[in-house]
């Protein structure tokens, strides 16, 4: 097998320095910038992105051991790369001399990611390792109170050590259960404000300064334009069923408007916002969600939004890329024009609609890497989560695949798709992911970027406002059924609101099958638990403070 791994990775070598050599990388650097340490003296110390450094938990496996074989999933936010296999070869090259594993990719499209984790949860598969997603039944709390991920605590200790030293307290504490780590939050842009996402050609055209557009109002100028300009292209886009993302509403004068999820993700369904003090809202009840609902509601009936964003699994990019949409929202890392923009085939305009985005429990629990329940080699999923959290090597073939196979890099150090090639036919492209895919600082920035741009982002991101409900977890221990029925509850009627349907009588069918299915004695289960939460911490506070 390893014969096998190490001819395929000398193949692929040949190719990267023939190609190489016809392309315009020559001078390039291919060394990613070491990463910056934490800017806080309280922050934990960052871990140079040298390639030649093995991480501390090198192998210590015996020669005369067998390989481990894990099977490792993701999704990709392009299509499913044909060139996996390639890419497999050159981490596995790594992996079985470092960590004595061979590792498996298992990438899926973002709309059939849900189906496929329930699909090998329930049949009791076997799968390593995984990213969960921001909401749905992979979403962290989802899976962590189905008893479906694995206590990593002990195994990190042993075998993630460089993780530890790499990940901040505050940011563990967000997948931290009773003590019990169960998950380790995406070390890249956690703090990424809300953008309305705008093909620049179609932009330009309308001749709107996108300096302008601050609130939902403004945009409808925009979009009016849009639609009179181009009949035949739907102002904005929907992606995974809905128009605009947790946690976010908008208000009746036009306000986009956010909510502290308490780690809830995209169920959206428990929220804290200012003026709430420490009481949680039922988001489906607040004001902000009904003027929401009726403005989607306004865009429907004036042909602005994809008419069948409702039942729209697929991605927003798609729609983007299709031709179908001019525009979408989306929360985005730092400078993230050049990655949007071939990921949506078009370039791509990125409007801020906020200007602090401060980090909460949900932005850490959204992208985590776990373990099932369902692995059979927790151990090396361990090491290899040690490897893309702390080697750049590994990490960026896990990105962005071989380079002078799938990318060049250019004079400045940055990289590009080869010559001739883009997002459709580059062998291996899933998009910027650098956000979700282990230490996305350790990632190499895409032609179009500042090659410092890592390095700023971590800084912004360690020195980000974190929530004061940050590390806060609830537990629905005895509640099974309610959460059950409250949850189908919202997936069936949700994206009936988040797509423009709304109606008065629906929406009062959806509210009175919430309390049948006690969402309101559920939420003041959850409600004690964030009291006791709040009078133990601010305790502490005390007690620090004293001593």
């Amino acid at each position: 097998m390893k014969l096998k791994r190490v001819l395929a990775v000398l193949l692929a070598m040949v190719c990267a320095f023939s190609l190489a050599a016809c392309g315009n990388s020559e001078g390039g650097k291919s060394d990613t910038p070491a990463a910056t340490k934490a800017p806080a003296a309280d922050t934990k110390e960052t871990m140079a992105a040298d390639d030649t450094q093995a991480p501390t938990e090198a192998a210590d496996d015996g020669e005369d051991e067998d390989l481990a074989d894990i099977n490792v999933m993701f999704w990709t936010l392009n299509t499913v790369p044909t060139d996996k296999e390639t890419v497999e070869d050159a981490i596995n090259a790594i992996t079985e001399e470092r960590i004595n594993t061979t590792v498996h990719l298992n990438i899926i499209e973002m709309g059939n990611y849900i189906q496929q984790v329930n699909l090998m949860m329930s049949s009791n598969e076997k799968l390593d390792l995984m990213v969960t997603l921001p909401g749905g039944p992979a979403h962290f709390n989802s899976m962590s109170s189905q008893k479906q991920l694995m206590d990593i605590t002990d195994l990190l200790n042993q075998y993630g050590q460089d993780i530890l030293k790499l990940i901040p307290q505050n940011w563990l504490d967000a997948t931290t259960i009773d003590g019990k780590i169960y998950s380790v939050t995406s070390y890249g842009d956690k703090a990424t404000p809300l953008n309305i996402i705008c093909r620049t050609d179609v932009l330009e055209e309308t001749g709107i300064d996108p300096t302008t557009i601050k609130t939902a109002n403004d945009l409808e100028a925009l979009f009016a334009k849009v639609k009179e300009l181009h009949p035949e292209m739907v102002p904005v886009g929907t992606g995974s069923k809905k128009i605009l993302t947790a946690p976010y509403l908008i208000d009746a004068d036009g306000n986009f408007v956010k909510y502290d999820g308490l780690g809830d993700g995209d169920n959206s369904l428990i929220g804290i916002m200012d003026g709430d003090g420490t009481t949680i809202q039922n988001n489906y009840l607040r004001q902000e969600y009904i003027d929401t609902s009726l403005r989607f509601k306004q865009w429907y009936d004036n042909g602005w939004v994809y008419k069948d964003g409702a039942s729209y699994d697929e991605t927003a990019e798609s729609l983007i890329s299709g031709g179908t949409a001019f525009s979408y929202f989306k929360q985005t890392a730092m400078d993230a024009e050049a990655a949007v923009s071939a990921t949506c085939g078009n370039p791509m305009t990125l409007i801020q609609l906020e200007d602090d985005p401060m980090l909460g429990t949900g932005a850490f629990r959204k992208f985590s890497w776990a373990v099932p329940t369902t692995a059979t080699e927790p151990e090396a999923a361990v090491k290899f989560m040690n490897l893309i959290f702390t080697d750049a090597e590994v990490l960026n073939l896990l990105t962005w695949g071989v380079e002078g196979v799938h990318y060049q890099t250019m004079e400045d150090g940055s990289i590009d798709f080869l010559d001739g090639q883009d997002a459709n036919s580059c062998g291996y492209y899933l998009g910027d992911e650098t956000s979700i895919l282990g230490n996305g600082f350790l990632a190499k920035v895409r032609n179009g970027q500042a090659t410092d741009l890592r390095e700023r982002c971590e800084a912004a991101n360690l020195s980000a406002t974190v929530s004061e409900f940050n590390g806060f977890s609830f537990n629905s221990d005895g509640f099974e059924n309610q959460v059950a029925g409250i949850t189908n509850t919202i997936e069936e009627y949700r994206p009936t609101f988040a797509n423009g349907l709304y109606t008065e009588e629906y929406y009062n069918e959806f509210i009175k099958k919430l309390k049948d299915n006690g969402v309101e004695e559920y939420l003041a289960y959850i409600q004690q638990q964030l009291d006791d939460w709040v009078a133990a911490n601010t305790a502490n506070q005390v007690n620090v403070n004293v001593n």
